[in-house]
């Protein structure tokens, strides 16, 4: 049932309650009522019967009576003071003498004890329910009036049906009023589903602007309040799905939207150009749209990992079978979603990194092709150096040319030395080492240099194994010093210093070379790791800017952080780098 036939079948029900209820129940008050009316005027009509009686014995009086009875829908009858029956209006004479005697009747025998008398009984001789009152004459007869109860009866069904229409009118009436109460509650019932509706469907400025009554103004005022709340907040998420779909689709990087389960759920336009030949599409594994297992097993890792331990997101590279490199960041978003498990943006590296491989062969092949006539103009030059019968103008050419063959060679070598650290596909042997046994070999390098400046050498190392590669860990040192030593002025101290301490990845020992030279500018210093980056004039010397590169690439080979600090408490300038400490639990070789 509806809400609208529901309500009027209450209010019909209620109304219909509230009007028969109380005639029903005031039926057997007005019955009573007019019964002890009836018993009122019976009795004054017995007594007004009997004196017309008593006033005379003739027939004439007689008559009188029985057509007042007759007029008045009554019956009488007359008894002696014995109870026998002398006159009944309904009998005739003959039929008196088959009456019983009616000196047991409740009436008469009041009537003749107290002068009156009244009773409600079933009549022995008609046998009719009737009122019966009864007055003593002064003669000692007694006069009885019966009035039938049929006629109280049908008296009181007429009011009744009168009581009963007018009550039917109001009910009519009632329900009238109801169904258009009903009318205007169900208008503005529909006018908000309406508004609501209309909201929902994002169709227009729907508002609320009729109520039935005031008791719906707070409800319009909320509905209003929520249709221009939606609204705004749909405008504002349409403008910045807008604005992230622009972004996305002119992106030159492709971006992958994945749910928990791993499956495609959106993608731009730069991932389908990137991967054209496959068939993405939503709700595939990421496997069936870029066939990379690499890519499936980081992804995987990634969604299986807790989302605290992979906040700041991952960075991943990886070969695809076409020989494509591509580069991939992956990210969880800010607050988890069932259908939001990561972000993935895929960037094609290709090029750059065909042309990085390019550039370091490129660099190997001729620091490589370049070391032979280097090494035979550096000893054709010293031979021209010794010669006995050569001008001395001619012999300062020659000491000349040695000496920027000698620091070509010197570039050379460092820019091997750079591309085989640069180069990854090389293996590089770590396992536990003393950094004291590198440190020796690199400062008996470097001792000729020092002491042609008058530098000493300050070593402080902790008793502490490292995994390291030992020709690799004297390299680094060996640059670090000739650094230093390069920079250090005329008799200052080269010191070398180790401690440890615990690192992101566990237990690290932290190493530092300090110099008491000029010091690196703070501008300079996030970028004195760069391949042939200069610091200004007063700090360089005539290197070409390589040594620092190579260390940053072997230190990190070995799993390792390096930096420069100027100043660096009493020190002017230092380099610090750390390397895995060497536990007994651990293995003692690995890549």
């Amino acid at each position: 049932m509806s809400l609208r036939l529901r309500l009027f079948c209450s209010f019909a029900l209620i109304t219909a309650l509230a009007a028969f209820l109380p005639a029903l129940l005031s039926r057997g008050v007005l019955y009573n009522e007019r019964l002890a009316l009836v018993e009122e005027q019976a009795l004054a009509q017995a007594v007004f019967l009997g004196k017309i009686l008593a006033s005379s014995s003739d027939e004439g009086q007689e008559k009188n009576a029985l057509a007042a009875a007759d007029a008045l829908a009554l019956r009488i009858t007359v008894t002696d003071q014995a109870g026998w029956v002398l006159l009944d209006s309904h009998l005739s004479a003959e039929a008196l003498a088959s009456l019983d005697n009616h000196a047991d009747r409740p009436e008469i025998a009041a009537a003749l004890s107290s002068g009156r008398g009244l009773s409600v009984r079933r009549g022995n001789s008609l046998g009719l329910e009737a009122v019966y009152a009864a007055a003593a004459m002064p003669d000692g007869r007694v006069l009885r009036v019966a009035v039938p109860l049929a006629d109280i009866q049908r008296g009181l069904e007429k009011e009744f049906a009168a009581i009963s229409l007018s009550i039917a009118g109001v009910m009519a009436l009632c329900l009238l009023l109801s169904a258009f109460i009903i009318s205007r509650v169900r208008r503005g019932v529909e006018d908000m589903a309406e508004v609501v509706g209309a909201v929902s469907r994002q169709a227009g400025q729907r508002r609320l602007y009729f109520v039935p009554g005031r008791e719906f103004l707070p409800l319009a005022w909320a509905v209003n309040l929520m249709a221009d709340s939606l609204e705004e907040h749909v405008r504002a998420l349409t403008e910045q799905r807008c604005q992230l779909e622009g972004i996305l689709e002119t992106m030159r990087e492709g971006v992958l939207v994945l749910d928990q389960a791993g499956r495609i759920r959106r993608w731009n336009k730069a991932l389908a150009l990137m991967f054209k030949d496959t068939a993405l599409a939503e709700g595939r594994r990421l496997i069936e749209g870029i066939p990379s297992p690499a890519l499936q097993r980081v992804v995987d890792d990634f969604l299986a990992a807790e989302p605290e331990e992979e906040r700041a997101g991952k960075n991943a590279q990886f070969e695809c079978p076409a020989g494509r490199f591509l580069l991939a960041g992956l990210s969880r978003p800010a607050r988890p979603s069932a259908g939001l498990g990561l972000v993935l943006v895929l960037y094609d590296a290709t090029e750059i990194t065909r042309l990085e491989r390019v550039r370091r062969d490129f660099v190997a092949n001729v620091s490589h092709e370049l070391r032979t006539p280097l090494a035979v103009m550096a000893g054709y030059a010293e031979t021209l150096m010794s010669a006995p019968d050569l001008p001395e103008t001619y012999q300062n050419f020659a000491a000349v040319i040695h000496k920027h063959a000698s620091a070509l060679a010197r570039v050379a070598h460092s820019l091997l030395e750079l591309a085989r650290a640069e180069n990854l596909h090389e293996t590089v042997e770590i396992g536990p080492a003393e950094a004291g046994e590198a440190l020796e070999s690199a400062i008996a390098a470097c001792r000729a240099q020092a002491e042609a400046k008058g530098a000493r050498f300050s070593v402080r190392l902790a008793p502490a194994r490292v995994l390291a590669n030992i020709p690799l860990l004297a390299q680094v040192f060996r640059n670090l010093l000739e650094n230093a030593c390069r920079y250090s002025p005329e008799g200052g101290e080269l010191r070398v210093t180790s401690s440890l301490l615990s690192g992101e990845t566990g237990r690290e020992v932290m190493f530092m070379v300090a110099d008491d030279g000029p010091g690196i500018p703070p501008e300079d210093l996030p970028r004195v790791f760069e391949r042939f980056y200069q610091v200004h004039k007063e700090r360089n010397s005539g290197a070409a800017g390589i040594g620092l590169a190579i260390c940053k690439h072997i230190i990190e080979r070995h799993g390792g952080r390096i930096w420069a600090e100027s100043p660096c408490g009493e020190a002017a300038t230092a380099v610090c780098f750390t390397l895995p400490l060497f536990l007994p639990a651990e293995t003692a070789c690995r890549e």
